[in-house]
């Protein structure tokens, strides 16, 4: 799956993903509220289709230098006390928000600079969380494995590097990881609200990828996960740019989903009642060793959904989920929309490759052939692919 991170140097990287971890911490210097940011609430209430508001991403003055520096402190984070030619973490946070060194840079005609910013210094503060866990970090942690660590600000905002390969060395370092970062952020965000037609000229559709790379406000399509698949409607321009820079669901948007409002939120964004509800009809190629595999999408409320004869969801919802265990190999699933007469009036294919654990070779066994690949591979680098996310 493609992330979008580097279009002002022409360069398209293959998503990281990185897990975050989180607290809770009430912090003086932000308003926190008490927010149910389980999974089953981001699920249910559908905070998947709108992350941030539109307002709330791109307030580049909702905190000064001395409120990021506050943060710092209070987390007890390494940064509180990081400096990189003679700027404090805090200082490079707050420059980037505002459109300073590489935080700003045209690119197909949009023009991002100290007169617009980029995005709020609490969208960058989440994304160091998301994608390093630098805000967490602490000096102490750092002691223990300075090369590590160094490692972690070398590619603080995930920026530049391709899942699965090493990070274009370019980009190394915290300073130009927050800038950049920031720039691609808010250039997600303004070309979200380019019509199709813009997107077909800069960006064309690609069946293969994730939105068919195309993140513009209002379009539906599925996001595949490790473990299933979710139909994400880009309710606004925030929420696709952040699904364009990280096309995950979970492992992803969650996480900046739960941080934020863990942190920093009064109130969390809302789908609009009016967010389109069509039958979803995109093709879902997922390959996992998982033993279930689970689907969301959205529906027509006249519509019945129908899948191998049972049916999943009934007329006068707008949302379906199913949950099935798929067999070993290759095969193809579909899950049918009917109308009141029975008739099918859309599709939704499903295709999944399972493989069982232990099996190397993809023969759908486990038995000397597997042993023998991996006696032979043993202390030898071995190319990333597909499947390298995906560890039963």
């Amino acid at each position: 799956m493609l992330s979008f991170r580097t279009d002002k140097h022409w360069r398209q990287w293959w998503a990281t993903t990185l897990i975050a971890a989180l607290f809770v911490i009430l912090l003086p210097v932000v308003t926190v509220r008490a927010t149910d940011i389980s999974k089953d609430n981001f699920l249910a209430n559908t905070y998947y289709n709108i992350l941030i508001s539109d307002a709330d991403f791109t307030a580049i003055d909702s905190m000064s230098e001395a409120a990021i520096q506050q943060f710092l402190t209070n987390q007890n984070s390494y940064l509180a006390q990081y400096s990189e030619n003679g700027r404090s973490a805090a200082k490079i946070i707050y420059d980037a928000a505002h459109g300073y060194g590489g935080a700003s840079g045209t690119n197909n005609g949009v023009v991002i600079n100290t007169s617009t910013g980029s995005v709020s210094p609490k969208v960058i503060l989440v994304t160091l969380q998301k994608e390093q866990s630098l805000i967490t970090l602490t000096a102490a942690d750092r002691a223990l494995n300075v090369d590590q660590y160094n490692n972690r600000l070398n590619k603080a905002m995930g920026y530049a590097c391709p899942d699965g390969s090493s990070c274009n060395p370019n980009y190394a370092g915290f300073t130009k990881q927050v800038e950049n970062a920031s720039w691609q952020l808010r250039y997600n965000y303004e070309i979200a609200g380019k019509a199709k037609s813009w997107w077909d000229q800069y960006y064309s559709a690609i069946s293969t990828s994730v939105c068919q790379r195309q993140y513009y406000v209002g379009n539906t399509c599925s996001v595949p996960d490790p473990t299933g698949s979710y139909s994400v409607t880009l309710t606004n321009k925030a929420t696709a740019s952040l699904y364009r820079y990280t096309p995950h669901v979970f492992n992803g948007n969650y996480n900046f989903w739960k941080l934020t409002n863990s942190w920093f939120s009064s109130t969390p964004a809302t789908p609009p009642i009016t967010v389109p509800t069509p039958n979803d009809t995109g093709s879902v190629s997922s390959k996992t060793y998982e033993g279930t595999f689970k689907l969301t999408g959205t529906k027509d409320s006249a519509t019945t959904v129908v899948f191998n004869g049972k049916t999943v969801a009934s007329s006068g919802t707008t949302r379906w989920t199913l949950q099935f265990t798929p067999d070993v190999g290759t095969k193809n699933y579909g899950v049918e929309y009917r109308n009141d007469a029975g008739q099918t009036v859309a599709t939704k294919t499903i295709t999944i490759e399972r493989h069982v654990v232990g099996d190397i070779n993809g023969d759908s066994k486990v038995d000397l052939l597997d042993l023998s690949l991996l006696g032979e591979t043993f202390g030898q680098g071995v190319p990333d692919d597909d499947w390298r996310n995906l560890n039963p």
